[in-house]
């Protein structure tokens, strides 16, 4: 199976957090989605400090990763904030 690979940047650390894998943008979306939204995870606390970023594709068959050249922002989590999950 592909996954895509996804990694969310802490503009306060400045540094990426580890990545994860999903098998859709959007099941990614919608998981920074609601971590946006829980106003106790860190994300929820701090939404203008965290963009998630899609990087790239994992083949389990063939154990290869094809990464973009540069990575995506999907967007920063204060404009998920009060938005309706996919």
């Amino acid at each position: 199976m592909i996954m895509k690979i996804f990694s969310i940047y802490d503009s306060k650390a400045e540094a990426y957090n580890s990545p994860f894998y999903m098998q859709t943008q959007s099941l990614a979306i919608r998981a920074f989605t609601d971590e946006a939204n829980n106003e106790s995870s860190q994300i929820g606390k701090h939404p203008a400090d965290f963009t998630l970023f899609y990087m790239g594709e994992y083949d389990d068959h063939t154990a290869s990763f094809t990464l973009e050249d540069t990575k995506i922002s999907l967007g920063v989590a204060s404009e998920f904030v009060g938005k309706e999950q996919l």
